[in-house]
């Protein structure tokens, strides 16, 4: 694939390169986050785990919003929204599944 010859077109191309990778950080936070609770849960560390999850919540809603924000999401193929928001449906069952759990 061609670099586009249009300076407006590159630093569009590569804003839309850093908001993809910005989701899918955000996604791995919210995963680490919530393994690092359900361990913290486990061990009997409930305030620590309640600190962990609220890091995960903070990283799921980020997701969300820009998926749900027409100014972001329009900048995203269809694939990468259908792959955040299968990601973060998985992820809300977990983080949902922790808060029954505690």
């Amino acid at each position: 694939m061609s670099a586009p010859s249009d300076p407006y077109e590159s630093l569009q191309a590569a804003s839309n390169r850093h908001r993809v990778q910005f989701l899918k950080n955000e996604l791995a936070l919210c995963l680490s986050f919530s393994l690092i609770a359900a361990r913290k849960y486990e061990t009997g560390n409930q305030e620590s785990a309640e600190k962990s999850m609220a890091n995960a919540e903070k990283a799921y809603e980020t997701v969300r919003k820009i998926l749900s924000d027409r100014k972001h999401s329009t900048h995203l193929t269809e694939e990468t929204i259908q792959e955040s928001t299968w990601k973060l449906e998985r992820l809300r069952d977990k983080l949902d599944g922790l808060r029954f759990r505690k």
